[in-house]
């Protein structure tokens, strides 16, 4: 009965959202765009730790993570990890601009599959949560920092699906194939990465340092 009710407040939702703006609907399941806008109190971070908060599992594709990304939502994957939740996280080292520290922290969490994409241009980015039958899917721009999840200006879509959705079916698939490609992020790993993105930092410093002193 619950899960028809639900059924629903979905289809009517997403009348509102791609027919008919002027559709009463229940505003939770309605179809929303994630920006970050201080001055109407509106952060992409809060949906997402809103889903965490909530959710029986999930996934997070990103490609960039640093430390103030962690830090964003270290307080809902301690949680997360004190419930058992479980979840996976994939991010890249495209650019080598990935902070190793960041994925240091990764480490901490035994309810967390992680894996770094090491091969290919991966610039992908999408949020999964799963609540019983049904899944909160954001897909958008914003990686995994603070001013990503706080300030930039980002554009995200959220939607809710039925787990038997296409929509939903397609993002795991895809998920999953990036995942499958990737390694798993360790001790071992971290250390060498380490060394890559350093000389990329100095590299970034000794560019910085010519081009002021040719303006001069």
């Amino acid at each position: 009965m619950e899960s028809t009710k639900i059924k629903e407040q979905l289809l009517s939702a997403l009348k509102t959202g791609f027919i008919d703006e002027n559709h009463l609907s229940n505003p939770e399941y309605v179809p929303e765009i994630l920006i970050n806008d201080q001055s109407r109190n509106k952060k992409v971070l809060s949906a997402i730790q809103r889903e965490l908060s909530e959710c029986d599992n999930f996934i997070i594709s990103a490609a960039f993570l640093t430390m103030s990304g962690f830090a964003s939502l270290s307080n809902k994957l301690y949680e997360l990890r004190e419930k058992g939740v479980k979840g996976k996280i994939l991010v890249s080292q495209y650019l080598n601009f990935t902070e190793p520290e960041a994925l240091k922290r990764l480490l901490d969490f035994g309810n967390i599959s992680s894996k770094i994409v090491t091969e290919d241009d991966f610039h992908s980015k999408g949020f999964l949560f799963k609540k019983g039958n049904y899944y909160t899917l954001i897909i958008g721009s914003s990686n995994l920092t603070a001013k990503a999840l706080s300030t930039n200006q980002e554009w995200n879509l959220k939607v809710k699906a039925h787990k038997d959705s296409e929509l939903i079916k397609s993002f795991q698939n895809e998920f999953h194939i990036a995942y499958k490609k990737a390694i798993e992020i360790t001790e071992e790993y971290i250390g060498e990465y380490a060394a890559i993105y350093d000389n990329r930092i100095r590299s970034e410093l000794n560019l910085k340092n010519i081009n002021e002193k040719n303006v001069t």
